[in-house]
């Protein structure tokens, strides 16, 4: 099977290339030979299938005529009825689950075979889960509207109302939406919603210049910004039809660093159910509000002089050596002025070099915004792993701490390292009399399955209604603040909730996703930082 990624309009059946024996021919001519296929419509356009195996400046086109191909897969946009057949099926329930766990255990203790495997590696394999105790972390309250006065509260799903004003609202006034014509109409549509969403939520929306086009191709998407693209434009919006990496990163290269402005690109089938689209336009309004240097919501902060910070990687695919690494750090009371950084890496390591340069660039804009240095840091590390733990932490922890040195030598803050792990195949249950069920969100276990030499807990922080939830591991890996794991936990579950893309709980702390989206921004489309205007912004939502 082959994702396409794009029609190649200059090519068709009748293009020649040279085979791999050296011979030049058409693709009639070597399916013909090959496979005894004489292919009808000679002028039909080819299909262009990306090799993603290879790095990017080596990847390979698969080309592939229509006519010879079947549809496979689900889209998108379509069938959503048996998609969500299908998730039923493929997302066991908690009690299908403990079943299948209990058969499983049973089977392999009534195998003699699989008994004496075990034995040998004195392993044994208890008759039953194991009885935990847990307790539920309050959700925090959300405050909206720039005097922080309306608040939302979390159901018991981990979820809120935020359809409210911003607490720092952005007017959208000056800016242009790119298209192709023949979607003008979800366009004007689109429009119109947001322009009512701006009078109930109190930001302005103007109207924007729209520029249809007559293709989809990517240079005429980039001709067309470079065009229209001047010193006050605060948005450029692109309409496309299709997911295809080589055009997002264009837009994005374009619009991130060489002409830095804010940039939202939008699917044509997000707009086009009208049932859906003012919930659509509200998710799309938070994100160019944030990409502007706007904040929607926030949390009472316990911890005001506390400087959070997020590190996420980016692994080439296919191994586990690191190419970039981003730092998302988060200075105000209202845990919403972010500033990023990133950076490449030498890609032949599992830990990063660029720690000290980056907090000390965090460190130094904390002070330029706060006219001081904060008391306490507190770092999460995302991505660790069991295997990558000791090495990670034996040579980036150094690296955070000379950092704090560079400062000045009396500068001597509170500093707390997390590591977090959310791949570990733990699952965690709660039982009521013969009901079994996922754990709330909020659920917070520090004992028994906790390590005995490590200082950590595993944390649920979302609702899962299918399916069974994973909790997130965290591991305290370094320490000199005066904070309790109580407050670690609840500063932590606090976090999930200020992720400006949901309106509920993320299973991590927003400065974790906030990092992975730069680092994946960084290492996947532009492969390199971003313009330094953009650094104070959430520009890569």
């Amino acid at each position: 099977t082959y994702q396409i990624d794009r029609i190649d309009w200059s090519q068709s059946p009748e293009t020649r290339f040279t085979n791999r024996r050296g011979e030049e021919m058409s693709f009639i001519e070597y399916y013909r030979q090959f496979y005894g296929v004489d292919i009808r419509d000679t002028a039909q356009p080819l299909l262009v299938h990306k090799d993603r195996s290879q790095t990017s400046d080596q990847q390979t086109h698969v080309y592939l005529v229509p006519e010879l191909c079947q549809l496979t897969g689900l889209s998108d946009c379509e069938n959503m009825a048996a998609k969500k057949d299908l998730s039923r099926h493929l997302r066991i329930g908690a009690r299908e689950r403990v079943d299948f766990l209990n058969k499983f255990i049973t089977n392999i203790r009534k195998s003699p075979a699989a008994s004496q495997e075990l034995e040998k590696w004195g392993v044994a394999v208890e008759q039953e889960s194991i009885n935990v105790d847990a307790r539920v972390v309050q959700a925090p309250e959300l405050l909206f509207g720039p005097m922080r006065d309306q608040v939302a509260r979390v159901d018991n799903k981990g979820e809120f109302d935020a359809e409210r004003p911003a607490i720092k609202p952005k007017n959208i006034e000056r800016w242009f939406i790119i298209f192709v014509r023949r979607d003008e109409k979800r366009i004007r549509d689109f429009v119109r919603t947001m322009k009512q969403l701006g009078q109930k939520l109190r930001f302005t929306v103007g109207s924007p210049t729209l520029l249809p086009i007559a293709d989809d191709k990517t240079e005429t998407y980039i001709r067309t910004i470079e065009k229209y693209l001047t010193d006050d434009i605060q948005m450029v919006v692109t309409v496309v039809p299709s997911e295809r990496d080589d055009r997002y990163s264009a837009i994005k290269q374009l619009c991130y660093q060489r002409s830095p402005v804010a940039q939202q690109v939008i699917r044509s089938a997000t707009l086009a159910d009208p049932n859906s689209l003012k919930g659509k336009c509200l998710s799309l309004a938070g994100q160019m509000i944030t990409k502007l240097g706007g904040s929607l919501w926030t949390i009472k902060n316990p911890f005001p002089t506390t400087m959070v910070v997020g590190i996420s990687c980016y692994t080439k695919p296919g191994t586990t050596d690191i190419s970039a690494v981003a730092m998302t750090a988060i200075h105000s009371q209202d845990l919403d002025d972010n500033y990023t950084e990133s950076r490449c890496e030498p890609g032949d390591r599992e830990h990063s070099t660029n720690l000290e340069h980056m907090l000390v660039l965090c460190l130094r804009n904390y002070r330029v915004l706060k006219k001081s240095l904060p008391e306490r840091i507190i770092v999460y590390r995302n991505g660790l792993s069991e295997s990558t733990m000791n090495t990670v932490c034996g040579t980036e922890i150094p690296q955070l701490e000379r950092a704090i040195k560079e400062m000045g030598e009396e500068y001597d803050p509170q500093l707390l390292v997390v590591g977090v792990m959310n791949r570990k195949r733990v699952h965690f249950f709660t039982q009521e009399g013969p009901k079994i069920s996922n754990p709330l969100p909020g659920t917070v276990v520090d004992s028994v399955v906790s390590s005995a030499n490590l200082y950590d807990f595993y944390l649920v922080s979302q609702h899962f209604s299918c399916g069974t939830v994973s909790p997130t591991h965290y591991i305290v890996v370094h320490d000199t603040s005066d904070l309790t794991p109580d407050k670690v936990q609840k500063l932590t579950y606090m976090l999930t909730f200020m992720y400006y893309n949901i309106s509920g709980s993320a299973r991590v702390p927003n400065v974790c996703l906030y990092a992975h989206k730069m680092v994946y921004m960084h290492g996947q489309h532009l492969h390199g930082p971003a313009a330094p205007e953009l650094k104070r912004t959430l520009f890569f939502l």
